[in-house]
C-alpha cells in the first residue's frame, strides 16, 4: 500500500484505501451474482429497448440489483478529496444517502397523489438509472484520483466534467422520454428536474467551489 500511495501523498490515508477495496468487492459481488441484470442495466443507459427489458425483469424479480450504494460511496469519496477525513466522508455518505431516500419516497408520493403510480415507476427507474451506471464508471476514476500518477487537479476537473456530462445526458434522456414516450404531464417532469436534479447540483457546485 505504501508503494502505491507513493504516487499521491494524499492517498496514504488508510480509510481511503479500505473504502476503495470495499467498493471493488461490492461491484465484483454484484457482477458475479447478478450477471444478466448487471449487463442489462449498463446497456439500459443507451438503449430504450434494454431499459424496458430491465424494468420488466426488475419488477417481476425478488432479487434486486442494488447498484446505488456504489455511486453513493464513490461520489462521496470524490467529494471528500479536498477534505480527506473519515468523519467528513461519513457525513457526506449520510447526507447523500438521505437525499436519495427522500427523493425516492417523494416520487412514490407524487405517483400516489396524481394516481399514476405505473408512470412514476418509469420516472423512478430513469431517475436512478444513471447514478447506478455512473457509479460503476466513477469508481476507477476515483481510484486514479487518489492513487494514480496523474496530476490531482487534472483528474479532479476531469471527473467533474464527466459527472456534469453524464447528468446532462440524463436530463436530455428524461425530457425525451417525457415528451415522446410518456403520458406523464410535461410540467411534472420539468418540476422534478428543477427540484431533484438541478437544485442539488447548484448546492454541490457551491460546496466544491
Amino acid at each position: 500500500m505504501d508503494l502505491i500511495a507513493h504516487f499521491n501523498p494524499i492517498s496514504s490515508t488508510q480509510w481511503v484505501f479500505l473504502s476503495l477495496i470495499l467498493i471493488l468487492f461490492y461491484i465484483a459481488f454484484l457482477k458475479f451474482n447478478y450477471t444478466t441484470q448487471f449487463s442489462l442495466i449498463l446497456k439500459s443507459s443507451f438503449s430504450q429497448k434494454y431499459s424496458n427489458q430491465f424494468l420488466r425483469e426488475e419488477s417481476n424479480s425478488s432479487n434486486k440489483l442494488h447498484l446505488l450504494p456504489v455511486f453513493i460511496l464513490s461520489f462521496t469519496l470524490f467529494l471528500s478529496y479536498q477534505n480527506p477525513t473519515i468523519g467528513y466522508y461519513a457525513n457526506l455518505i449520510f447526507w447523500v444517502g438521505l437525499f436519495f431516500i427522500a427523493k425516492y419516497f417523494c416520487l412514490i408520493f407524487l405517483g400516489y397523489i396524481f394516481e399514476k403510480n405505473y408512470l412514476f415507476e418509469e420516472v423512478i427507474f430513469q431517475s436512478f438509472l444513471y447514478e447506478k451506471v455512473v457509479g460503476v464508471v466513477l469508481f476507477p476514476f476515483t481510484l486514479i484520483l487518489f492513487y494514480g500518477p496523474f496530476q490531482q487537479e487534472f483528474m479532479f476537473r476531469f471527473i467533474t466534467i464527466f459527472l456534469l456530462l453524464a447528468l446532462l445526458y440524463k436530463w436530455l434522456r428524461m425530457l425525451f422520454l417525457s415528451f415522446f414516450n410518456s403520458s406523464l404531464p410535461k410540467s411534472h417532469i420539468i418540476i422534478y428536474l428543477c427540484t431533484f436534479e438541478i437544485l442539488p447540483i447548484i448546492i454541490i457546485v457551491k460546496h466544491l467551489y
